[in-house]
């Protein structure tokens, strides 16, 4: 009995390793977003609402080329094979539902693409340009275009 138990108590300990796991990555993931939201903003830059529509185009485009440029090259690809895996089973109460493994994986692999997502920010006054994005948007800022077909 006392081999039953013990064998028990290590298949209990082991599966939940991975739930442990996942669960100290995505509280780290959210403890870095708590972090970036409570970051102080740099006081030498002027106020959002001083900025004119072309400085705030500016902004937003130095942070883009900024983020593009610390993003991890996989990140496309491990988003894209994720979506296609998830969409491969079909949509609606009809879809076959995800085995808890399945469930588990993508738990990990989301919590991976929200850590890559946190990588590529680094650096990025956050909660500056989401108050410059909206501001842009309350003033009806013009947005650049793409070339124009002829």
């Amino acid at each position: 009995m006392a081999r039953i138990l013990a064998a028990l108590a290590m298949c209990v300990s082991l599966a939940a390793a991975p739930a442990f796991a996942q669960n100290q990555q995505q509280e780290l993931l959210q403890q870095r977003l708590e972090e970036m939201r409570n970051a102080p903003s740099d006081p030498s830059l002027p106020a959002v609402n001083t900025l004119t529509c072309d400085q705030m185009m500016a902004e937003m485009m130095s942070a883009g080329q900024r983020m593009n440029g610390q993003m991890d090259p996989s990140m496309a690809a491990n988003a894209q094979a994720l979506r296609d895996e998830t969409q491969g089973r079909g949509v609606g109460p009809n879809a076959p539902r995800p085995t808890e493994a399945q469930a588990a994986a993508n738990r990990e692999r989301m919590a991976g693409l929200g850590n890559q997502v946190m990588e590529s920010t680094q650096g990025i006054d956050m909660n500056r340009m989401m108050a410059v994005s909206d501001r842009f948007q309350s003033e009806h800022c013009p947005t650049p275009q793409g070339p124009q077909p002829h």
